[in-house]
């Protein structure tokens, strides 16, 4: 019998190649899939292996038949006895090498394999049995002469001398061709695995689902690609949209243009620009999807406190700190103002800028005017007795003296103004006209005040608003109220979202 192991792409050309080398007697023992070649699965090819085999033609000796009267005759002139011509060979239904190939052939692959085998060669014999049916009787005579032969020869020869050998042989084919047809195939042993081949295929298992993880993780890859070049596709096509408006004045500007027009950061705009899509970024900035994204964005980014907030079993103190010429005290007059006429909040203002006479006679101006009172104090034993004094109050509001963030012994003064009260809130006031190094500058002198808050005036007297959206971005310090103008009450805004996205987009 003869094996051999055929590979192809695919199980219609292995079946081919099996046909053609080993013919149409061919008996398939076993086929599997599997994949050859690639990376973690992708790049691999599908290969079919088909495991086949064929029984050798049988070699046959010629069966002679003895002839009494011409041997008695006359003697042979050869050493050898004359032979009778050979009987005819039976025809051979070709199942039967077939049948002799799957039972001997019992360590090909699985038990399920081996009996896939046999009943494809059961289903052959059916088909052969039907396709010769013309056959059956000249078979079933061919055998019958065979034997009637064998009983022959034994008689005439006694079953000795030179004609008992081809009886011999004949008993032998005619064996040959029985014993398979009778013999039943031992059904496969089940496979026994060592504790060792256990581990390994467990080894194996495992680096299969390891390569199964890695597959998923490259197909999610994969997806993030795609999802990166179709926001750059939209990119793409919204800047071939704005190229053929052409440059004129009434192009229209991008949100991502009109931030780099107000001086914010570049990394704060390449960080809006990985959170955002290319579209969203690339809208016209008068457009409501514009001011939404950016909304969108300082919400993520930024912190807002949206003013003061009155407690309801103490009163709320707060203090307002920064450099000169800021507008400190007409700030602090403002937010006076909104709580007393438009919210009815009772309230006492307290002054510690004795720098200054101008400053408390513009103070003393508006609690006049206001109706509230005012303290003026020249130490921190002071501003406390002060503050136990309107301890009835809703609202405290205290002003402070302008301080150079390069004295430190103004620095220091203020600090020590605030010790003897840690329930003081402190808004650290900046003019949005300040460069955006010196607003870090000041905030890094004013830190050990500890300041709470922040808030930017004259947003009215710069087109350039970056320096508010920088400040907050890297700080992380709350913005309270942003004012745009000298008017008393009407020019100051509690800060909200909404509010900053207006200022950086008009």
């Amino acid at each position: 019998m003869r094996i051999k192991t055929f590979k192809a792409p695919t199980l219609k050309e292995a079946m081919a190649n099996v046909k053609a080398e080993l013919g149409i007697d061919a008996v398939i023992l076993h086929t599997t899939r599997s994949k050859k070649g690639g990376l973690l699965g992708f790049g691999s090819k599908e290969v079919v292996e088909v495991i086949a085999a064929v029984e050798d033609e049988p070699q046959q000796k010629p069966v002679k038949r003895a002839s009494a009267p011409k041997a008695a005759a006359a003697p042979a002139p050869a050493p050898a006895p004359a032979m009778a011509p050979p009987a005819p060979e039976p025809v051979i239904p070709p199942i039967v090498p077939r049948k002799a190939a799957v039972s001997s052939y019992q360590t090909a692959g699985t038990q399920f394999s081996v009996d896939a085998a046999q009943q494809r060669a059961a289903q052959y014999d059916a088909v052969q049995t039907t396709g010769h049916n013309a056959q059956g009787p000249q078979i079933q005579s061919t055998f019958e002469d065979i034997l009637s032969s064998l009983d022959r020869i034994k008689a005439a020869e006694g079953g000795t001398g030179a004609a008992a050998a081809p009886a011999d042989d004949n008993q032998i084919t005619v064996g040959r061709i029985i014993r398979p047809m009778e013999k039943k195939p031992e059904p496969a042993k089940e496979p026994e695995f060592s504790d060792a081949e256990m581990a390994a295929m467990a080894e194996a298992a495992a680096k299969e689902e390891a390569f199964v993880k890695a597959a998923k993780q490259v197909e999610d890859d994969q997806e993030t690609i795609q999802s990166l070049q179709n926001e750059l596709d939209e990119m793409k096509e919204m800047l071939a949209r704005m190229g053929k408006a052409g440059a004129s004045e009434d192009e229209e500007i991008t949100l991502q243009q009109a931030l780099r027009d107000c001086d914010i950061d570049e990394k704060i705009i390449q960080d809006m620009i990985r959170r955002m899509s290319g579209a969203e970024i690339l809208e016209d900035k008068t457009s409501e999807k514009a001011h939404r994204t950016l909304e969108k964005f300082l919400k993520k980014t930024v912190r807002v406190a949206s003013g003061i907030t009155l407690y309801s079993d103490k009163p709320k103190i707060v203090a307002l700190i920064g450099p000169t010429g800021v507008g400190k005290t007409t700030t602090l007059a403002k937010i006076a103002a909104k709580f007393v006429l438009e919210g009815g909040v009772s309230a006492a203002l307290i002054t510690a800028d004795t720098y200054r006479i101008s400053a408390v006679e513009q103070l003393k101006t508006y609690s006049d005017i206001l109706g509230l009172p005012l303290e003026i104090v020249y130490s921190p034993e002071a501003l406390q007795q002060a503050i136990e004094k309107h301890s009835d109050k809703q609202l405290i509001l205290i002003d402070t003296a302008g301080r150079s963030q390069y004295n430190e012994f103004q620095m220091k003064e203020l600090i020590g103004l605030f010790k003897s009260n840690k329930d003081i809130e402190k808004h650290l006031v900046l003019s949005s006209t300040t460069k955006n190094r010196d607003a870090e500058e000041i905030l890094n002198r004013f830190m050990p005040c500890e300041p709470d808050r922040v808030i930017f005036t004259k947003t009215d007297e710069t087109s350039s608003l970056g320096i508010v959206m920088n400040l907050l971005y890297k700080r992380k310090i709350a913005l309270s109220y942003v004012t745009n103008g000298q008017s008393v009450p009407d020019d100051i805004t509690p800060a909200s979202f909404t509010k900053l996205a207006d200022m950086l987009l008009r």
